[in-house]
């Protein structure tokens, strides 16, 4: 038999970046590929939106008469066959400022996508890091689980002990129960395994954890694509609002035409048009965006202070949890040497059952470690992607 050994706890082995198994994932997401998707076709709308309009051409002749007499022309100083070409002009800057509309829009877009790669990467890491905890755990409740089935088969070999029938039945009872979580245990495996899958679209292979740091500072928050949105809005509808107070000066439209007169001299034509802001719906629409200006300030607002009070709790968690794993790390320092017996060379029942309770009773605190740990990981992610401007 080999000696009780508490602290050898396996781990995943690791046959894989955690990098490369993101940039697949990210590769594959359904939602970050339909987000790149909008940032080309938003870099396409500058160059198509963010220009002049179109020419208008025109040809026709203004002699065509309403009697019986529609294909007969007279001859005469006014019948005329005519092409022309007209051409709006946007005036004030007007056009500039559209397209700075349109450039903020994409801008957006661009960290929508971050914040789409950065919740990914969160939730990714975090399949991962339950993963390998509960593979660990279940390690651990199997070593439990073996050690019962030793004194189990001590008792039922031993003719000396009046009581081991009772203790038999004892221990195994204790044994179900072990078998119950990890049946339990291998089911959220499983399950998460599955999430793995649904979210990288790829089946979970062995791989190493994802290194985020531990230092999150509250001011970061700002920095975040989530907040960065608020303020590019922001700016957005300002142009917006100022776009919407030039169109008070109405466009100019330039129009030319050739006319051809027969026997006559040919002419040209020339003629200007602008419309009449006389209604006030552009005083509106101003007023209309900088309420919404307004709004979006106030959302901005509200998504800072609910961030603040995430990062706080979490800060607060991982702290917590990580002066319990230390206090745990202390203990188990302290019981190491109860780890020293070999069960080969123990003959007396009260020495054996006292040695496995304590092995187990320590392995019962390395399962309370894994699962603070797991809390800490799960907290540090959450303040990872709050600070995190992108990956």
């Amino acid at each position: 038999m080999k000696m009780l050994t508490l602290f050898m706890i396996p781990f995943v082995c690791f046959g894989a970046e955690f990098s490369e198994v993101f940039d697949k994932a990210a590769l594959n997401s359904p939602l970050l590929r339909a987000k790149h998707e909008k940032i080309l076709a938003s870099y396409e709308a500058i160059k198509g939106e963010a220009v002049y309009k179109n020419p208008v051409i025109s040809i026709g002749a203004n002699d065509l008469l309403l009697n019986e007499n529609f294909l007969k022309r007279d001859i005469e100083p006014m019948q005329t066959n005519f092409i022309g070409i007209t051409q709006e002009f946007e005036t004030f800057g007007k056009l500039e400022l559209k397209e700075a509309i349109l450039r903020v829009d994409t801008l957006v877009l661009e960290y929508e996508l971050e914040d789409l790669k950065l919740d990914l990467y969160k939730k990714t890491a975090l399949i991962v890091e339950k993963i390998t905890t509960f593979s660990n755990l279940l390690e651990l409740l199997e070593r439990k689980k073996t050690n019962l089935e030793i004194l189990i088969d001590y008792y039922e070999k031993s003719i000396s002990v009046e009581s081991g029938f009772k203790k038999s039945v004892e221990l195994q009872k204790k044994i179900f129960a072990l078998e119950d979580k990890i049946l339990e245990l291998q089911e959220s495996v499983q399950r998460v395994k599955n999430e793995f899958k649904y979210l990288t679209s790829q089946e979970f292979i062995p791989m190493q954890r994802a290194q985020i740091g531990e230092e999150f500072m509250e001011e970061d928050i700002k920095k975040a694509p989530k907040y960065k949105i608020f303020e590019l809005r922001s700016r957005q509808l300002e142009i917006a609002a100022k776009l919407e107070e030039r169109k008070k000066y109405s466009n100019i439209s330039l129009s030319l035409s050739y006319n051809h007169r027969q026997n006559f001299e040919d002419y040209l034509s020339v003629a200007t048009s602008f419309a009449l802001p006389i209604y006030g719906s552009e005083d509106a629409k101003v007023k209309k965006t900088r309420y919404l200006k307004q709004e979006n300030f106030q959302n901005a607002q509200n998504y800072l202070q609910n961030a603040t009070m995430i990062f706080q709790n979490n800060r607060k968690k991982a702290e917590y949890f990580t002066k319990r794993v230390e206090n745990l790390d202390a203990i188990l320092e302290k019981y190491r040497a109860l780890s020293s017996y070999e069960k080969s060379n123990i003959r007396n029942s009260v020495m054996l059952e006292k040695s496995i309770e304590d092995e187990n009773l320590l392995f019962d605190l390395e399962i309370e470690r894994l699962k603070y740990k797991l809390e800490i990981k799960a907290a540090e992610l959450e303040l990872f992607y709050i600070t995190k401007e992108s990956i």
